[in-house]
């Protein structure tokens, strides 16, 4: 086995992986070389695939010793798929588009995860392309929690939106209400009516035992409250210190979200030193 050997099996294994871009092709050579290495038969093929966001290879050997190496090869780069973006190579991690998890950097994530606009016209954009435009809506439909909304422009063809879209509540906020089926009218009215501040994220989008913005809960004084954070300062101290780290991306992809208002009095609890103490307890 050399050199020109192993390169030959690589690159003619390469093509029987059917992921959904480039950015993994490192990953998976890396793997062929140490399957190559591990003693695999290189004149047997090697297939792999993109599954919920994850590279997945399927082999099997007879020889039990190769087939635990195998496994820890197969395990090693598995793991290190869903941190690595699939389209450019670049840090990535698992995220959700729509209904399909695949692990990407946030540049490619908001690519494909775009930010509802409406510019002064009514049109309703994404990527800056227009998807319709609120005069022409006929009819509204929403989910029972307010978080899904489709906007029919006739009997039949409709546009989706969703509360994971940044925007989402200020387009709802947009539509006539007279669109909307006449028994959810009073909800959706009654949700912006009853708005009031939130302590942790300062923006008015607290609605019942909820958060529309930052998704927290409102301190209260039973429960897990009392027992896991003692006061009120300490729970929305470490809830605005999770915001600040954005370990999930999250505030960078609500950066232009203006569904909601800025409080004014809204205050930061934590210093700088709380934070370096809060990241030794989390890395």
């Amino acid at each position: 086995m050399n050199k020109e050997e192993i390169n030959h099996f690589i690159e003619h294994n390469l093509i029987n992986f059917s992921v959904n871009s480039t950015g993994w092709n490192d990953l998976i050579r890396n793997l062929l070389y140490e399957f190559a290495v591990a003693g695999w038969n290189m004149d047997y093929r090697v297939f792999g695939k993109e599954k919920f966001g994850e590279l997945r290879c399927y082999t099997y050997s007879e020889d039990e010793i190769l087939n635990t190496k195998l496994k820890k090869i197969k395990s090693k780069y598995s793991e290190l798929s869903v941190r690595t973006c699939e389209i450019c190579g670049e840090e990535g991690k698992m995220r959700t588009i729509g209904s399909w998890q695949t692990t990407l950097c946030l540049n490619h994530f908001l690519e494909q995860q775009p930010v509802i606009e409406i510019d002064d016209k009514q049109n309703i954009k994404r990527n800056n392309e227009t998807v319709l435009n609120i005069k022409n809506i006929v009819k509204a439909e929403i989910e029972y929690d307010l978080q899904r909304l489709w906007l029919f422009i006739n009997k039949t063809e409709s546009v989706y939106f969703s509360w994971q879209e940044p925007n989402y509540y200020l387009l709802l906020r947009t539509i006539p209400l007279s669109l909307f089926p006449k028994d959810r009218q009073q909800e959706i009215s009654t949700l912006f009516q009853h708005l009031n501040d939130c302590e942790i994220c300062g923006y008015k989008a607290m609605f019942q035992r909820n958060c529309l913005r930052c998704h927290h809960e409102p301190w209260n004084d039973s429960g897990y409250f009392i027992q896991d954070y003692g006061e009120q300062s300490n729970y929305i101290k470490e809830c605005q210190m999770d915001i600040f780290i954005d370990e999930d991306d999250y505030e960078k992809y609500f950066k232009h979200d203006c569904s909601f208002e800025k409080s004014p009095d809204h205050q930061i609890l934590f210093t700088s030193d709380d934070l370096i103490e809060y990241k030794k307890l989390l890395f």
